[in-house]
């Protein structure tokens, strides 16, 4: 497993032997180092390995992975850490040593290394968190840029096999970062049975970590406990719900999406859940182009569901207007599109009727393709309603159902503002939106899926043709929303829209918060991007100096003071919230910035499009598109909840790829963003009193921030077209330190009470979506999926 270097401590202590321990450096292939170490005494503990070049602590790993040299044992007392080559370079000695014990492994590493005559085995390491999914990278240090292949093997049979080409974050220090793997194991192998797998390369030697054990069942622990027989011990069974609870929390589960049509049957299907009564009047309004096969498709979707229909009207697609006011004039109360083509799941209309009965002003559910076969495929698994989101691209309506009211609001503001006679379906989903962020109107979702789309149409929304009809409605909504807006397409994905949210006359003052300890070459990257890369004019920057020492960057203060840099001094020991909050205090601007040391600019109008969202009606703060310097997306917005926790979305895709549902290209709401890049108006940041100096010092102070901010009814934008680089804690290097981890391990414990309910589920992140962070989110399907309840 790749660890980043600490800090550089003094020479290790000298070697004084222990008798219970053994353990030796087995290899140093390429950067990866490898080796094995045990307690033989307590040979069921995992003893953490420190790492040492020329006698100073560059990395920790514990020895927990497979490693068939290890003399007694289960075998499991294997290590492999990766060193960066800038440090090898200058490298002579490479030790290692038992942490805070002063037991020396055996095996020393002489650099430069005397070539050997034995080929070296392929450096690689195996991720497995107990799902359907296990991920890792190999790596061959005799052909560095060849693509090896893995096999997973259960005994003699395979079970498949995968080319080691994917971007893999733990190999981001490499010249070449194309070494990882990710594989979906079938869903059969979710039967409740053991497995165990083996993983090997294409020399037939075992990655680190193989083999691995699989146990897994689709309805998971708590469908277990749920089933037993109702004669057991009532206690008993409520203490088993509840770990059941505490493990999907802690360790969620996944599927590939491969998995889609069998995970479908396990979840979907409503026959087994209660009908809600039928209510109210319901028009069908068939959408079609003339195609009677089509609609007859639509029709015959419907089943017992036909009954309960009030009135039937077909449409063309251009000019919705006299078939909506046939409905409304027959009386119906809630009106229910139908594309031609498309279909119902059996028994959606009733499910559909019953969130406009819960007070939902129109209200939708999730939708799927038909494959070629009928089979379910490519669901849009959708979260609650966001306008931003569907301004960028419509994944609501499809499965929508509207209420009347909404429908001749929307009606009415189209006929008041457009000089178009007819209305077409855009201009009606764009009415329904303006309508309802006009009004307020509450929203329902029912994260099911209850509407299938024909086999014909696009499987993802920014592989849609691109639609002038739909441009002209959204640039009609933006334009009501804030007069001066404009819209253009995605370049790369022209079937995707973006809003130009208009900047007053006079900019406000922006002040920009920059912690840092030193780290010269990185502030000063960071601070000259923002003084000569950024275009805006009112900008003050904040250094806040935490206690630097390093003669160059003690130099650099003297040198952008002059420059009219603001440089704080704030000699305490490293709080974030702290620094942060200080700095905050002495800001001037009418907006403050967070910025990390490690933010590099590579787009000069990016402060501005961020602030032209911050200025917006109701929004609380705004978060950045933030890459790794290979341009794959660090940052694509906080999902909460993931391995109880907070994640961010999209590490394992490009800064082009679309992502799920083309959202990595598409502005949109969020729960929360990181403080790396985040920018709120001063006024917001002291009404939720800032960052929580006490709980979160260090970590999640910026997911904690934005909660608080939505607890006041503001919204979080995430938005896709300000990007930046961020080396993600290479200011401070990750939290490897026993002292380190014991803090971020607080720091978990008081996020998971703070915020409670809200880990539990996250309002912009679907319940049936992966929230471990192996597969990370949209990663895969959860199995099972959390409660599939309506929320607004």
């Amino acid at each position: 497993m790749t660890q980043d270097f600490l800090e550089k401590p003094q020479a290790g202590q000298p070697r004084v032997p222990h008798h219970a321990f053994k353990g030796a450096i087995l290899a140093l292939q390429g950067d990866v180092l490898q080796g094995w170490a045990m307690d033989t005494a307590h040979p069921d503990q995992r003893p953490i390995i420190e790492v040492f070049i020329d006698g100073a602590s560059v990395a920790l790993a514990r020895a927990d992975q497979y490693e068939p040299q290890a003399p007694v044992g289960d075998q499991f007392h294997g290590f492999a850490v990766q060193v960066r080559q800038s440090w090898l370079s200058d490298a002579r000695v490479i030790t290692a040593r038992i942490a805070n014990q002063a037991f020396a492994l055996d095996g020393d590493i002489v650099l430069p290394t005397v070539p050997s005559q034995v080929a070296a085995a392929i450096a690689s390491q195996v991720w497995h968190t107990g799902g359907l999914h296990v991920s890792g990278w190999s790596w061959d240090p005799q052909s560095p840029r060849r693509h090896t292949q893995v096999t997973v093997r259960e005994g003699s049979q395979v079970i498949c096999t995968a080319t080691c080409n994917l971007h893999n974050q733990a190999l981001a220090y490499r010249e070449t970062s194309d070494h990882g793997f990710a594989i979906d194991l079938p869903w059969e192998m979710a039967d409740g049975k053991v497995h165990v797998l083996e993983l090997i390369n294409d020399l037939g030697q075992p990655l680190a970590g193989s083999p691995i054990r699989l146990c897994c069942w689709p309805e998971g622990v708590g469908g277990l406990v749920r089933n037993l027989d109702p004669t057991h011990d009532a206690t008993t069974v409520a203490l088993l719900a509840e770990v059941a609870k505490e493990q999907a929390l802690h360790l969620p589960k996944s599927a590939g999406w491969q998995a889609y049509p069998q995970w479908f049957e396990a979840f979907q299907r409503l026959e087994h859940i209660e009908r809600p009564p039928m209510q109210g009047k319901v028009g069908l309004l068939l959408i079609t182009k003339g195609d009677p096969a089509q609609e007859k498709r639509s029709l015959e979707s419907l089943g017992d569901d036909h009954a309960n229909l009030h009135e039937i009207i077909t449409a063309a697609p251009d000019d919705l207007l006299p078939a909506l006011q046939q409905l409304l004039a027959a009386g119906c109360d809630r009106i229910l599109p139908l594309m031609a083509g498309d279909r119902l799941a059996p028994l959606a209309l009733l499910h559909l009727c019953s969130l406009l009965d819960e007070g939902g002003a129109w209200a939708f559910a999730d939708c799927d393709c038909d494959g070629p076969q009928s089979e379910r495929s490519m669901p849009w698994l959708k979260p609650v309603w966001d306008i931003d989101l569907f301004i960028g691209a419509d994944i609501f309506t499809p499965g929508a159902i509207f209420g009347a009211d909404i429908v001749v609001e929307a009606v009415a503001l189209l006929k008041a503002t457009s000089r178009q006679p007819s209305i077409n379906w855009y201009d009606l989903t764009a009415g329904i939106a303006l309508a309802t962020q006009n009004s307020e109107a509450s929203v329902m979702h029912l994260p099911r899926v209850l509407y299938h789309r024909a086999s014909h149409a696009s499987t993802s929304p920014e592989q849609a043709a691109p639609s002038p009809q739909r441009l002209h409605a959204v640039e009609w909504l933006c334009q009501s929303l804030a007069p001066g807006s404009t819209v253009s397409h995605v370049p790369d994905y022209p079937a995707l829209l973006r809003a130009h949210w208009p900047l007053p006359e006079k900019l406000p003052r922006v002040s920009l918060i920059v912690p840092t300890r030193d780290q010269y070459k990185l502030l000063r990257a960071c601070v000259e991007g923002l003084l000569n890369e950024t275009d805006y004019p009112d900008l003050e920057i904040i250094v806040v100096d935490n206690d630097s020492s390093d003669p160059e960057t003690l130099a650099y203060f003297k040198e952008i003071k002059a420059r009219g840099v603001t440089v704080l001094e704030h000699p305490y020991p490293f709080n974030y919230s702290t620094i942060n909050n200080r700095a905050a205090r002495y800001a001037s601007g009418e907006l403050i910035g967070l910025i990390n040391n490690d933010i590099e600019i590579i787009q000069r109008d990016w402060l501005k499009e961020m602030v032209s969202q911050a200025l917006r009606p109701q929004v609380g703060a705004v978060g950045a598109k933030l890459l790794w310097p290979n341009r794959m997306v660090q940052h694509g917005g906080v999902i909460i909840g993931v391995n109880g926790l907070a994640a961010h979305t999209g590490n394992n895709i490009t800064e082009y790829d679309p992502g799920y549902l083309g959202m990595n290209h598409v502005t949109r709401r969020q729960s929360a963003v990181t403080a790396a890049c985040l920018l709120l108006r001063k006024s917001v940041f002291d009404a939720v009193a800032g960052l929580n100096e006490t709980l979160f010092p260090v970590a999640f102070n910026d997911v904690d921030l934005c909660l608080k901010i939505q607890k006041q009814g503001l919204h979080i934008i995430w938005s896709a077209f300000s990007k930046l680089v961020h080396a993600e804690s290479a200011s401070r290097g990750k939290d490897l330190t026993p002292e380190k981890r014991a803090r971020a391990q607080r720091e978990k414990t008081l996020f998971i009470e703070h915020w409670a309910l809200e880990t539990l589920s996250d309002r912009f992140y679907h319940p049936s979506l992966s929230l471990d962070f192996l597969s990370g989110p949209f990663g895969g399907l959860a199995i099972p999926p959390r409660p599939l309840i309506s929320r607004s």
